[in-house]
Protein backbone atom coordinates (compact mmCIF):
# COMPACT_ATOMS: atom_id res chain seq x y z
CA UNK A 1 0.00 0.00 0.00
CA UNK A 2 1.48 3.44 -1.24
CA UNK A 3 1.62 5.88 1.28
CA UNK A 4 0.31 9.26 0.96
CA UNK A 5 0.02 12.58 2.54
CA UNK A 6 -3.77 12.37 2.78
CA UNK A 7 -3.24 8.27 4.38
CA UNK A 8 -0.91 9.86 6.13
CA UNK A 9 -2.84 12.78 7.87
CA UNK A 10 -5.69 10.39 8.62
CA UNK A 11 -3.32 7.95 10.41
CA UNK A 12 -2.15 11.23 12.44
CA UNK A 13 -5.65 11.93 13.12
CA UNK A 14 -7.45 8.68 13.86
CA UNK A 15 -4.53 8.09 16.86
CA UNK A 16 -5.34 10.86 18.54
CA UNK A 17 -3.09 13.32 17.55
CA UNK A 18 -1.93 16.58 15.51
CA UNK A 19 0.10 17.52 12.96
CA UNK A 20 1.89 20.66 11.30
CA UNK A 21 3.19 19.38 8.12
CA UNK A 22 5.15 21.59 5.35
CA UNK A 23 3.53 22.24 2.38
CA UNK A 24 5.84 22.17 -1.04
CA UNK A 25 5.08 22.61 -4.73
CA UNK A 26 3.89 18.90 -4.90
CA UNK A 27 0.73 19.02 -3.37
CA UNK A 28 -0.23 22.02 -6.52
CA UNK A 29 -4.05 22.16 -5.47
CA UNK A 30 -3.59 22.19 -1.73
CA UNK A 31 -0.99 25.08 -1.66
CA UNK A 32 -2.88 27.11 -4.53
CA UNK A 33 -6.36 27.11 -1.62
CA UNK A 34 -3.51 28.35 1.21
CA UNK A 35 -2.47 31.17 -0.90
CA UNK A 36 -5.47 31.84 -1.78
CA UNK A 37 -6.79 31.68 1.57
CA UNK A 38 -4.04 34.18 2.54
CA UNK A 39 -5.15 36.41 -0.61
CA UNK A 40 -8.73 36.24 0.46
CA UNK A 41 -9.22 36.24 4.12
CA UNK A 42 -8.06 38.28 7.21
CA UNK A 43 -5.43 36.04 9.34
CA UNK A 44 -7.20 34.19 12.31
CA UNK A 45 -3.75 35.26 14.00
CA UNK A 46 -0.55 36.99 13.25
CA UNK A 47 2.86 36.69 15.06
CA UNK A 48 6.08 38.88 14.21
CA UNK A 49 9.72 38.49 15.27
CA UNK A 50 13.05 39.40 14.50
CA UNK A 51 14.88 36.31 14.64
CA UNK A 52 18.98 36.54 13.94
CA UNK A 53 20.50 39.31 13.62
CA UNK A 54 24.49 37.92 14.21
CA UNK A 55 26.47 36.36 11.51
CA UNK A 56 26.23 39.07 8.66
CA UNK A 57 22.62 38.74 8.73
CA UNK A 58 19.15 40.02 9.88
CA UNK A 59 15.66 37.65 9.62
CA UNK A 60 12.71 38.90 10.21
CA UNK A 61 9.19 36.41 10.05
CA UNK A 62 5.59 36.80 9.93
CA UNK A 63 3.69 33.89 10.84
CA UNK A 64 -0.12 34.29 10.19
CA UNK A 65 -3.32 31.10 10.45
CA UNK A 66 -5.84 30.78 8.25
CA UNK A 67 -8.65 29.01 8.11
CA UNK A 68 -9.07 26.45 5.51
CA UNK A 69 -12.19 26.72 3.36
CA UNK A 70 -15.34 24.68 4.31
CA UNK A 71 -15.11 23.06 0.64
CA UNK A 72 -11.71 21.78 1.11
CA UNK A 73 -12.79 19.22 4.36
CA UNK A 74 -14.75 17.17 1.58
CA UNK A 75 -11.06 15.97 -0.35
CA UNK A 76 -9.24 16.97 2.81
CA UNK A 77 -11.05 16.69 6.03
CA UNK A 78 -8.81 16.51 8.39
CA UNK A 79 -6.87 20.27 7.38
CA UNK A 80 -8.27 22.75 9.09
CA UNK A 81 -5.70 25.75 8.70
CA UNK A 82 -2.83 26.98 6.78
CA UNK A 83 0.27 28.60 8.13
CA UNK A 84 2.42 31.18 6.14
CA UNK A 85 5.58 32.08 7.33
CA UNK A 86 7.40 34.50 5.19
CA UNK A 87 10.86 35.34 6.16
CA UNK A 88 12.53 38.37 4.52
CA UNK A 89 15.67 40.17 5.47
CA UNK A 90 19.39 40.34 4.68
CA UNK A 91 22.48 37.70 4.74
CA UNK A 92 25.73 38.08 3.45
CA UNK A 93 24.49 42.06 2.34
CA UNK A 94 22.04 40.47 0.17
CA UNK A 95 18.44 41.03 0.32
CA UNK A 96 15.90 37.53 0.44
CA UNK A 97 12.25 37.29 0.86
CA UNK A 98 10.95 33.74 1.00
CA UNK A 99 7.30 32.66 1.82
CA UNK A 100 7.21 28.69 3.17
CA UNK A 101 3.17 26.62 4.15
CA UNK A 102 2.07 24.49 6.40
CA UNK A 103 -1.00 22.97 6.39
CA UNK A 104 -2.78 22.32 10.40
CA UNK A 105 -4.98 19.43 11.49
CA UNK A 106 -5.70 21.74 14.44
CA UNK A 107 -6.26 25.55 14.66
CA UNK A 108 -2.94 26.70 16.25
CA UNK A 109 -2.19 30.64 17.01
CA UNK A 110 0.13 32.27 15.01
CA UNK A 111 2.47 32.22 18.22
CA UNK A 112 2.13 28.63 18.98
CA UNK A 113 2.61 28.08 14.88
CA UNK A 114 5.93 29.51 15.06
CA UNK A 115 7.47 28.30 17.86
CA UNK A 116 6.49 24.60 16.44
CA UNK A 117 8.20 25.12 13.06
CA UNK A 118 11.01 26.81 15.00
CA UNK A 119 11.06 24.18 17.40
CA UNK A 120 11.24 21.70 14.71
CA UNK A 121 13.37 23.50 12.50
CA UNK A 122 16.36 23.11 15.10
CA UNK A 123 15.55 20.08 16.36
CA UNK A 124 15.06 17.97 12.83
CA UNK A 125 15.99 20.01 9.60
CA UNK A 126 19.17 21.53 10.97
CA UNK A 127 20.44 18.55 13.91
CA UNK A 128 18.87 15.80 11.01
CA UNK A 129 18.25 16.58 7.87
CA UNK A 130 20.82 18.74 7.02
CA UNK A 131 23.74 17.00 8.18
CA UNK A 132 22.60 13.79 6.18
CA UNK A 133 22.02 16.01 3.19
CA UNK A 134 25.24 18.19 3.59
CA UNK A 135 27.89 15.86 5.87
CA UNK A 136 26.77 12.06 4.50
CA UNK A 137 25.72 13.81 0.94
CA UNK A 138 22.75 11.51 0.82
CA UNK A 139 20.83 12.95 -1.68
CA UNK A 140 24.17 12.26 -4.07
CA UNK A 141 23.74 8.30 -3.34
CA UNK A 142 24.74 5.80 -6.07
CA UNK A 143 22.48 3.30 -4.24
CA UNK A 144 19.14 3.66 -5.80
CA UNK A 145 17.68 0.07 -4.81
CA UNK A 146 15.04 -0.14 -2.34
CA UNK A 147 16.42 -1.91 0.35
CA UNK A 148 20.35 -1.04 0.16
CA UNK A 149 18.96 2.69 0.32
CA UNK A 150 17.13 1.99 3.06
CA UNK A 151 20.08 0.19 5.48
CA UNK A 152 22.13 2.89 4.33
CA UNK A 153 19.91 5.08 5.84
CA UNK A 154 19.59 3.33 9.05
CA UNK A 155 23.64 3.32 9.01
CA UNK A 156 23.99 6.71 8.93
CA UNK A 157 21.03 7.55 11.53
CA UNK A 158 22.76 4.78 13.72
CA UNK A 159 26.33 6.86 13.28
CA UNK A 160 24.69 10.35 13.96
CA UNK A 161 22.74 8.86 17.13
CA UNK A 162 25.98 7.24 18.34
CA UNK A 163 28.56 9.89 17.48
CA UNK A 164 25.83 12.32 19.45
CA UNK A 165 25.44 10.32 22.56
CA UNK A 166 29.13 10.10 22.94
CA UNK A 167 29.24 13.80 23.59
CA UNK A 168 30.58 14.55 19.77
CA UNK A 169 28.45 17.61 18.36
CA UNK A 170 30.21 17.98 15.16
CA UNK A 171 29.58 14.99 12.88
CA UNK A 172 32.84 16.08 10.71
CA UNK A 173 35.31 15.99 13.26
CA UNK A 174 33.63 12.93 14.94
CA UNK A 175 34.16 11.02 11.79
CA UNK A 176 37.59 12.43 11.27
CA UNK A 177 37.93 11.31 15.28
CA UNK A 178 37.06 7.65 15.11
CA UNK A 179 36.96 6.06 11.18
CA UNK A 180 40.50 4.34 11.85
CA UNK A 181 39.51 3.70 15.43
CA UNK A 182 37.36 0.22 15.14
CA UNK A 183 37.33 -0.80 19.13
CA UNK A 184 36.08 2.53 19.62
CA UNK A 185 33.65 2.81 16.93
CA UNK A 186 32.29 -0.84 18.04
CA UNK A 187 32.10 0.50 21.67
CA UNK A 188 29.36 2.96 20.43
CA UNK A 189 26.93 -0.53 19.69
Amino acid sequence: MRCTVKKTLTAIVESGNEACIGLKANQKTLLQQAQHCAETQVALSRHYEVLDTTHGRCVERCVEVFAAPAALAQTWPEVVAFVAVERCGWRDKSCFQHRSWFILTRVLSATEAAHLIREHRGAIENRLHWVKDVVYQEDHSLIRTARPAALMALFRTWALSAFRKAGQDSLTQAIRRFQHDIPKLLSFL
